[in-house]
């Protein structure tokens, strides 16, 4: 499993070097792990949502991009996100949504929980998810989301893409509600707890070089009306 160096983007950025490793990657027959930071405050919300919805409520000076996964709106103010891409060879894109999301949340449940960290997996979902607010999907938790065990407020949740090309994870974890986490240590353990789930090694590599033709369009495209507000 290729490890990528954690860089701090914009929305834009961060989205469309996502959809670069899952479509473009220069080692396509690998794992790859890209830790990511926000170099703005930002929100994201699913590929098939509706721009209107969340423009409405969510501040205009704040950027809103549309992500090529699902999920609904997720507010990047204060939390830990990571990609993951997957082979279409790998035993993982062939099994069904819930065991992708399972098998990363347990690594990251595992990690967790090595701080003594109060958390657990949701195994069923715990309420309905009518649109109310900006942070609503952060808050309702879906199976192989983690939550805080005193009163289940959500910690981890993520979303997924699967093409051709392979699945594309993209997940978030809240690091207001993990006040006592190391995340240095985090940092180092959870490519190893994935590679061990994934059955790839981590190897840390530097930054992909992409075509930039690939790169420039990638950007372009997360950045236009055409795609974020398509719906």
């Amino acid at each position: 499993m290729d490890v990528l160096p954690r860089e701090s983007c914009t929305a834009v950025a961060n989205m469309a070097n996502n959809c670069l490793l899952l479509e473009h990657y220069p080692h396509p027959e690998r794992i790859r792990y890209r830790p990511f930071a926000w170099s703005e405050l930002a929100y994201t919300f699913g590929v098939s949502q509706k721009w209107t919805t969340y423009r409405g409520v969510v501040p205009h000076h704040i950027p809103l991009v549309r992500r090529c996964t699902g999920g609904g709106l997720v507010s990047h103010l204060e939390d830990w996100t990571f990609a993951i891409a997957i082979p279409a060879d790998h035993e993982l894109y062939k099994a069904d949504a819930n065991q992708a999301y399972a098998v990363v949340h347990q690594a990251l449940l595992e990690c967790l929980l090595s701080q003594k960290l109060p958390v657990e997996l949701v195994l069923h979902p715990m309420s309905s998810r009518p649109f109310k607010a900006p942070d609503q999907c952060e808050t309702n938790a879906e199976p192989h989301d983690l939550v805080l065990k005193s009163d289940g407020r959500k910690v981890a949740g993520a979303a997924q893409r699967r093409t051709r090309h392979g699945l594309l994870l993209e997940g978030y974890i809240s690091r207001p509600l993990l006040a006592g986490c190391n995340w240095s240590k985090f940092e180092e353990d959870f490519p190893r707890a994935l590679g061990a789930a994934l059955k790839s090694p981590p190897v840390p590599v530097s930054s992909p070089i992409y075509d930039q033709s690939d790169h420039e369009g990638m950007w372009a495209k997360f950045n236009s009306c055409a795609w974020n507000q398509r719906i």
